[in-house]
C-alpha cells in the first residue's frame, strides 16, 4: 500500500472533495479519484459515498481514516528521528564512567549537553577498569572516561589533569596540617591502587632511579578512588587523591597538599576511531569547547 494513496485518501476525507482535495495535493481530479479507487480495489471496501452534492465517509472508510493518521504519524516521525539522529540532535549516547573523579569533571559538559540537544538520551554506567575498554571495543559504551587505556582502536582525548592530596579523616590527627611531608605519614595506613600492566607504566614514566616512588604495607588495595574515599570516610586510613569537590563530605573529608606523591591523576575520554554516532560527536564538540574554558 503507497503511502502516497493514503495521504490522498486523507486530504480526501478531510476537504469533503476530490476537486479541493486534487488542489492542495497538485494533482488533477482524475488522479486523485484513481488513487481512491486503487485503495478501495485492493481492499475490497467502499471508503466514501458520493453524490453530486457531497462526499462523506462510510463506516469503513472512517475507520480507515483513523488508522491511516496513526500510520502517517508514526512514518512522518520516523522521518524526523532518522533525520535529528543523523543531525546528531536526536539519538542514544552510552556512557562509562570509572571512578568519580571522572563524573566530577564531566558533569557540567553532560549538563550542558543535555540542555542544547535534550531529545539525546544519555545513559550512564560504571565500569571497571579491565572491562572499560572491551565495552567500548563491542559498543556496549560509545565514550568511556578513565585513567589510562591502551589500543589502536580508540581515539582519546585528554580532559582533565590534577596533582594528588593526601586525603584524610576529618577527625584524623594530620587533619589539622595545611602541608604534608613524608615524615608525617610513617606508620599510617595507606590506601593504594591496584596497577595493571597499562598502569604502572603510566606510574613508572614519571620515576627515576632518583624518584622511585613509595612502598607501601598497606591493609587495603583498591581498583578505583570510591573506594578509597568510602575507606577514609571510615577513617580506617588516609590516601592519595585529587581534590574531588562534589562527590565527597566536607564534614567527612579533607585535602592536604603534600610533596610525596607526584604522579598526576589524568582523566581521558576514549571512543572507537569508526564511530558512526553522530550524537557522540556533537558530546566530543562541547568536550573540546569546555577544555578551551578549563585551560
Amino acid at each position: 500500500m503507497e503511502l502516497k494513496r493514503i495521504r490522498c485518501f486523507m486530504e480526501v476525507a478531510r476537504l469533503k472533495s476530490f476537486s479541493k482535495a486534487a488542489k492542495v495535493l497538485y494533482l488533477s481530479q482524475t488522479a486523485v479519484s484513481q488513487q481512491i479507487a486503487a485503495l478501495e480495489d485492493m481492499m475490497s471496501v467502499r471508503l466514501f459515498d458520493r453524490d453530486k452534492k457531497e462526499v462523506k465517509l462510510t463506516i469503513a472508510g472512517e475507520i480507515f481514516l483513523s488508522e491511516a493518521k496513526r500510520l502517517v504519524r508514526l512514518y512522518d516521525n520516523a522521518i524526523l528521528k532518522t533525520q535529528a539522529y543523523a543531525q546528531g540532535i536526536d539519538g542514544v549516547i552510552k556512557l562509562g564512567f570509572f571512578s568519580m573523579l571522572d563524573r566530577d569533571v564531566m558533569s557540567k559538559v553532560i549538563a550542558d549537553f543535555h540542555r542544547k540537544y535534550p531529545m539525546t538520551q544519555i545513559s550512564i554506567v560504571q565500569c571497571n577498569y579491565t572491562d572499560m575498554k572491551n565495552n567500548i571495543l563491542n559498543n556496549t559504551i560509545d565514550l568511556g572516561f578513565c585513567f589510562h587505556l591502551d589500543s589502536v582502536e580508540l581515539s582519546q582525548l585528554k580532559v582533565y589533569e590534577q596533582m594528588p592530596k593526601l586525603c584524610v579523616n576529618i577527625n584524623h590527627p594530620l587533619a589539622s596540617k595545611s602541608f604534608i611531608t613524608s615524615d608525617d605519614i610513617n606508620g599510617e595506613t595507606i590506601i593504594s591502587y591496584y596497577k595493571n600492566a597499562e598502569q604502572q607504566e603510566v606510574y613508572e614514566s614519571h620515576h627515576d632511579e632518583r624518584n622511585p616512588g613509595m612502598e607501601f604495607n598497606s591493609s587495603f588495595l583498591l581498583e578505583n578512588m570510591d573506594d578509597a574515599v568510602m575507606l577514609v570516610s571510615a577513617n580506617l586510613g588516609i590516601s592519595f587523591l585529587p581534590e574531588i569537590e562534589n562527590f565527597v563530605n566536607p564534614n567527612k573529608i579533607v585535602f592536604i597538599d603534600q610533596t610525596i606523591e607526584k604522579v598526576p591523576f589524568e582523566v581521558k575520554a576514549y571512543w572507537k576511531k569508526n564511530t558512526n554516532n553522530p550524537s557522540l560527536l556533537k558530546l566530543i564538540d562541547i568536550i573540546k569547547e569546555e577544555l578551551k574554558n578549563w585551560i
